[in-house]
């Protein structure tokens, strides 16, 4: 039984405070920011998710198990921290299992991804309040990161045979071109230097016969932008016509392209559309017309079948590419996937020490990619301060995360930086060039 919220009448909405939680991906980030800016917009109060507040929102993920249990961890703990809230959840992991959502007891509303624009909505109706009452609102932080992150294409129809997201967003569609300039155009004035694109696929951008690589143009066209960055892109949407866009001062010379396995036969029982030499063929190609360019993936560990030499195959796959980062994932079996009932699933012990080192030798890599920067100068925004005291953090266009001695008045600014050394544990340090 949803718990009874008593509310006086016209209680103006600033005296309500929001806490939102989010799991998952840019998409759900980018989703939830929607949601806090227009909620602010109404005068509600956004606070941590670790304070007593009115209302908390959850937006779920289900990419793997862990998301799962991650994700109601995150639901119990906003039930505990204040029992009388009004609790919403939706995201991924609600998406496919609403009715387990619905049957923790505290969860108010469970809404579907396709309506998580109506959020705002449902809680002003829920609350009695007024959707015009804005007189006491405090202003809108646009964005609580550095980075704005911008949908611009949701779903994916590829149907991976591990991967669960199409089930939780199977519908494509794309955003027009000029909501995107527009928004973009409002980052810009609000002093954000670099707009990160991401969607579910976002290679699969189409609106009006416009293309990622005609969105990648247009965007570059904006005045005031500092620079443009392409999230995670399948490499079979890699095409001439995006590399030419991206051969702009403006575009981060950086892709990040899900190699998933390093062995034809895993490759197809995944579902995916490459083998390994067309892979590596995309990846000599990029690196061919974009001088510097980091190129990053994500790699599974453990997927049903992979035997000894196959992950041998993945091994060297991954030793031919030269990749600047690498993120391992161990297979999670998920519902309603096809590889949940493949043969020869692989050992939790031995996904274990094949992530281990798969993730060794992406730290090789990453290693190897940054010293081959050292004493050379490239463009850095500073995005956060560290445990010391002026030293920032920040990113380099082609992706390599730098610690540099600085003052506050460059946070958020895009400097010139000298790469002075990188170290066995990651570690970057360079200075600032004036």
């Amino acid at each position: 039984m949803p718990k009874q919220i008593i509310v006086k009448d016209k209680v103006p909405p600033h005296l309500f405070s929001v806490a939102y939680i989010t799991l998952g991906c840019k998409v759900n980030q980018y989703e939830t920011e929607q949601t806090r800016c227009t909620l602010e917009k109404l005068g509600f109060t956004t606070v941590s998710h670790n304070d007593a507040a009115d209302v908390y929102i959850i937006n779920t993920c289900s990419v793997t198990n862990t998301a799962d249990s991650k994700s109601r961890a995150a639901i119990r703990k906003s039930i505990r921290t204040n029992p009388d809230a009004l609790i919403i959840v939706t995201g991924c992991y609600s998406q496919l299992e609403p009715l387990d959502v619905a049957s923790i007891e505290g969860v108010d509303m469970v809404v579907p991804n396709d309506q998580k624009d109506s959020i705002p909505d449902y809680i002003t109706a829920r609350l009695g309040i007024s959707s015009n009452i804005v007189e006491e609102a405090a202003p809108v932080t646009h964005r609580t990161r550095t980075r704005a992150v911008i949908k611009v294409q949701d779903g994916c129809d590829n149907y991976c045979s591990y991967c669960i997201i199409p089930y939780a967003r199977p519908h494509m569609t794309s955003r027009p071109l000029q909501d995107v300039i527009d928004e973009i155009k409002s980052l810009v004035d609000a002093g954000f230097c670099e707009i990160v694109l991401t969607g579910i696929r976002l290679g699969a951008y189409r609106w009006d016969k416009l293309t990622i690589a005609d969105l990648v143009r247009h965007i570059s066209m904006v005045n005031g932008i500092g620079r443009i960055r392409l999230s995670s892109i399948e490499p079979w949407e890699i095409t001439d016509s995006l590399l030419d866009a991206m051969d702009n001062p403006k575009v981060c010379r950086h892709l990040h392209i899900p190699l998933q396995s390093g062995d034809d036969d895993i490759l197809a029982a995944m579902n995916r559309r490459y083998d390994t030499r067309e892979y590596l063929r995309i990846i000599e190609r990029i690196r061919n017309r974009i001088t510097g360019i980091g190129i990053t993936t994500d790699i599974i560990a453990g997927f049903p079948g992979e035997d000894i030499k196959a992950f041998e195959n993945s091994m060297n796959t991954v030793r031919e590419a030269s990749f600047t980062r690498l993120h391992v994932f161990r297979f999670s079996p998920r519902n309603r996937t096809t590889a949940i009932d493949m043969t020869g699933q692989v050992t939790a012990q031995e996904k274990q020490r094949r992530s281990e080192l798969l993730e060794k030798l992406g730290l090789e890599q990453q290693q190897a990619f940054a010293r081959s920067w050292v004493r050379e100068i490239l463009p850095v925004i500073l995005e956060s301060e560290t445990k010391s005291s002026c030293v920032f953090r920040g990113y380099t266009d082609n992706y390599i995360e730098v610690n540099v001695l600085a003052s506050h008045s460059n946070k958020n600014r895009i400097v010139n930086v000298r790469i002075l050394d990188a170290f066995d544990n990651g570690f970057v340090s360079g200075e600032l060039v004036v």
